[in-house]
């Protein structure tokens, strides 16, 4: 067995799931945001469905169910388009599902969903964020197509007669192509051709970075530990004096003593729980949220939910470390203080994720059940600071207001807000429109005649 093997680390990955919710149910006629957040549900469930598995029949499934997974939030996305074609909760949706084409790999479909969103608000937030996704697209299917043709080139005259800078250019014309895979989300192929770049030109400098690469791709965007643990062994056998390769060794003790606590957090989680009570809730009947717990067990089950948490983190692995924050604020929701904390971090999270929409209902969750949390002011200016950022400037005015009234005393954001508050409020032109309402329109502040509903 090799040193750093776990064996530990298959197991602790399939406790993991412990932390997986049940697929959302639908009613046929639901508010378009309760419908839009079941649709996320369903993509995210997805994400995180663990599809690598050593049982070659058992993968397949997996993928299967993976692929059901995505098909159903299509489907609920979809039907927030039919109800709201021009609306807001169109263009996430539209956004939505050219993320799942892309899980696809399936572009040209990827970028009609893109186009149809820059139709709808030329100007918005998911506008810009979706010629953003067209342009990466195009310039990585261009690299892929002139880099791969480069590649087959030079490898050929290299093959016939051997010169360093035929092998140069093969070797880095093939490392791009690798990357560009990676730029379009499509890890499977940028591992192929990084696993090819290890395999034909393993004497080139950029070798380690490609085998390092693999364990990163694993790691961190896939969060397969399972695959990523044999990439970065690879590196410390193929190329031990490189550079990669110490930095592989101590990411892998780190790795192995993280997912070790995570397993050992878990199992006291599930030790703490109520036996009685999961009968209770198995044959239907009520329980409490303090029932769920063996008695005086709820404020270690907190540190351990938390902890978990924090590792996860610590491993970037968000949507888990998202995952665990909100299981225990539903789980361990009646500890208030503790859940309002859950909340808050799985909304900065979210927030720093680039996903404003989720961590908007994070905030509101925290505000809803948990409004006198020490956390209610910094979550105001936060969900603000989200609303700004998708172009939601009415709500982010209303936000950082709201922020400047409940603050009191000189606080990190409050000069911020102040400053942002009195920016919105400028009518430069004099038309009567102040600057955010301008901005949520797409319309001039510099000039009279370009103003909300005037055409220009």
């Amino acid at each position: 067995m090799n040193r750093f093997t776990p064996i530990f680390l298959v197991f602790a990955l399939l406790t993991a799931t412990i932390f997986v919710g049940c697929g959302q149910g639908g009613i046929s006629i639901i508010p378009l945001g309760a419908k839009l957040q079941n649709a996320d549900n369903a993509f995210n469930e997805a994400e995180l469905m663990k599809v690598r598995d050593d049982d070659p029949e058992k993968m397949k499934k997996n993928r299967a169910e993976q692929q059901k997974g995505y098909d159903r939030a299509m489907k609920l996305y979809l039907e927030v388009i039919e109800r709201d074609a021009k609306g807001k909760y169109a263009q996430r949706a539209h956004y939505q599902i050219a993320e799942i084409y892309k899980r696809k790999y399936e572009w040209d479909k990827a970028t009609e969903h893109y186009q149809a969103i820059v139709e709808i608000a030329p100007t918005g937030y998911y506008a810009n964020e979706a010629k953003s996704g067209t342009a990466n697209i195009r310039k990585n299917r261009q690299i892929i197509k002139d880099k791969r043709a480069e590649y087959q080139n030079y490898k050929a005259l290299y093959d016939a007669d051997p010169k360093d800078e035929t092998f140069n250019i093969a070797a880095g014309a093939l490392y791009e192509v690798a990357r560009a895979y990676e730029g379009l989300e499509n890890y499977p192929e940028a591992i192929r051709n990084y696993e090819r770049m290890v395999e034909e030109f393993s004497a080139h400098s950029k070798a380690p970075q490609a085998q390092f690469q693999i364990g990163n791709i694993y790691f961190y965007e896939l969060y397969d530990y399972t695959g990523g643990w044999p990439a970065f062994v690879a590196v410390t056998e193929k190329f031990p004096d490189s550079y990669e390769a110490s930095q592989a060794s101590t990411l892998l003790k780190q790795t192995a003593d993280i997912l070790t606590e995570i397993k050992q957090l878990m199992d006291e989680i599930d030790q703490n729980r109520s036996k009685k009570a999961m009968e209770y809730e198995e044959s239907g009947r009520k329980i409490t949220p303090a029932d769920r717990w063996r008695m005086g067990m709820a404020d270690l089950v907190v540190q351990s939910f938390q902890q978990v948490a924090n590792d996860w983190e610590k491993l970037r692995n968000y949507p888990r470390a998202i995952q665990a924050y909100e299981k225990l604020a539903s789980d361990v929701s009646h500890k208030k203080f503790a859940a309002a904390d859950a909340l808050y971090r799985a909304g900065t999270l979210y927030q720093q994720n680039g996903e404003y929409e989720r961590a908007i209902q994070a905030y509101n969750r925290l505000f809803e059940n948990a409004p006198e949390s020490t956390w209610r002011n910094e979550a105001v200016y936060q969900q603000a600071v989200c609303y700004r950022a998708i172009r939601e400037f009415g709500s982010a005015y209303e936000g950082f207001k709201a922020y400047m009234s409940i603050t009191k005393g000189d606080t990190p954001y409050l000069r911020e807000a102040e400053q942002i508050v009195r920016q919105f409020e400028l009518d430069q032109d004099q038309d009567g429109y102040p600057f955010y309402k301008e901005q949520e329109e797409g319309t001039s502040d510099q000039d009279a005649n370009s103003y909300p509903g005037s055409g220009s």
